[in-house]
């Protein structure tokens, strides 16, 4: 059976930092951008990686407790429909409602299960805004370094777009790979040889085996 897992290497505990941190509601988190767009989104990063140190370095809680919180962050803070919809490309417009339905809830658990058995990984990791930039008209990225004393330093560029009054975020590119470039190119492989429904059937097949994997 064709694998569509990405390499979790390539997006390390960064990827769980942000996804944690963002279940807990910060003062400011939805609030307006300043006059020149940039600042307000590496304060949002910032301040979301700040609070998942503190909540990493408490291992308290079980996997379930931790995927609903995930759940809960990828919805709010992840632009998940954009993320999911661009990672099939041209596919998605021959899609009927029922397969975009099902594909969606398919992929946002995957994402969803896929990254959470990383959460346990946490060994002190630190992360720091280094710069922002903008990306066209809509989006900005925010420049962080994942430090640790375990290995190299980790460069992590999260773009960010403002939806809906509130920051989302819409790809994680760590050290020039993104996240979303690179699942695109692993759903075409599989959607070009065995359509959307062979991707949907490829989808539950890992989503079973991830639940089998969970530890008792």
């Amino acid at each position: 059976m064709m694998s569509v897992i990405p390499n979790l290497q390539k997006f390390p505990i960064s990827l769980g930092i942000l996804l944690i941190a963002a279940f807990f509601e910060l003062p400011d988190k939805a609030a307006a951008m300043t006059q020149d767009g940039v600042t307000k989104p590496a304060e949002f990063i910032q301040g979301l990686a700040d609070e998942a140190i503190s909540v990493l370095s408490d291992q308290r809680g079980t996997i379930a407790e931790r995927e609903q919180k995930f759940r809960t962050v990828l919805r709010d803070d992840f632009a998940m429909k954009k993320i999911g919809r661009f990672a099939i490309g041209k596919y998605w417009r021959n899609m009927s409602t029922e397969q975009k339905r099902l594909y969606q809830k398919l992929f946002e658990e995957w994402i969803l299960k896929t990254y959470s058995v990383r959460f346990s990984g946490y060994s002190g990791e630190t992360v720091k805004v280094i710069r922002t930039f903008k990306a066209g008209a809509t989006d900005v990225f925010v420049r962080t370094q994942i430090d640790s004393s375990k290995r190299q330093s980790i460069r992590v560029d999260w773009r960010v777009r403002r939806i809906d009054e509130r920051f989302k975020i819409i790809d994680v590119v760590v050290e020039g790979v993104s996240m979303l470039v690179t699942q695109k190119a692993e759903f075409s492989a599989v959607l070009r040889q065995r359509g959307i429904d062979g991707l949907i059937t490829i989808l539950r097949s890992q989503l079973d085996r991830l639940d089998a994997a969970k530890p008792s």
